[in-house]
């Protein structure tokens, strides 16, 4: 499983601690706990997570703001705030920096994890293509989303990420789709084409009205047939040509 990966940045240990277990407990990765800014701030260049969790004051001279700030210089991470300290001056500090979800302490772990699930799917709505914003419906049992090129799809009230690599090929079944990857395969309810057009992720083509198919994980193909591993996909022949323009041949 290719869980979504959290870096969690607090310097009070124990609440740490418990961020770091619930978030195991629940399926995500915590890509690494940092008490400060000075330690934080290499570390998550180095390893970028999908998510951070960021508390305001920090020890050491330099705050959580700040963090958040130098890590925006460099890329684009959904941030959920973490903070004891509510007055406006920190709260309009901390919103200039454009953070998905601000959480006041104590907070409940169901707050908590509301605020990622809620600050995945704001960052989502930022990252994907304008003309799929639109189709897009939180709450659904395959609620999918694209950030940094992975796809996130919703399953049993929680989103599971889906590296691109991982993806072999997808198969319409009626007015479902069957994506099938390394290690799993999921029933998401869309057709083929709408899952196609929620799903801009490059490397994947259609190839047959049934098939869509990774580019990467092509072993060999011939006239009629791609093959993935052991298993043969119909070329379609209005599919063909565009397959051909997309694969290099020496």
């Amino acid at each position: 499983m290719n869980n979504i990966r959290i870096a969690i940045v607090e310097d009070e240990f124990v609440i740490a601690e418990d961020i770091s277990s619930l978030l195991h407990n629940h399926g995500y990765h915590v890509t690494g706990v940092y008490p400060s800014a000075e330690i934080a701030l290499p570390e998550i260049l180095k390893q970028p997570p999908d998510l951070m969790l960021v508390d305001i004051n920090l020890a050491g001279a330099l705050n959580g703001i700040y963090l958040v700030s130098k890590i925006s210089e460099r890329m684009e991470v959904p941030v959920i705030y973490i903070t004891a300290n509510s007055d406006p001056e920190t709260y309009n500090r901390a919103k200039s920096t454009k953070p998905n979800a601000f959480l006041i302490k104590p907070f409940t772990p169901a707050n908590l994890l509301a605020s990622i699930d809620l600050a995945l799917y704001n960052f989502s709505q930022n990252q994907v293509p304008p003309q799929i914003k639109t189709a897009i419906e939180p709450g659904r049992p395959d609620f999918q989303t694209l950030i940094h090129q992975s796809l996130f799809i919703r399953v049993n009230g929680k989103h599971k990420k889906i590296a691109p690599e991982s993806i072999r090929f997808a198969e319409a079944s009626g007015s479902y789709t069957i994506l099938k990857t390394d290690t799993e395969q999921y029933t998401i309810s869309q057709n083929l084409s709408q899952f196609m057009q929620k799903t801009p992720l490059p490397d994947l083509i259609r190839i047959h009205r049934s098939y869509i198919v990774n580019l990467k994980r092509i072993d060999s193909f011939d006239e009629a047939y791609v093959f993935v591993g052991n298993q043969r996909i119909p070329i379609g022949e209005s599919y063909r040509m565009n397959f051909m323009n997309r694969i290099h041949c020496i």
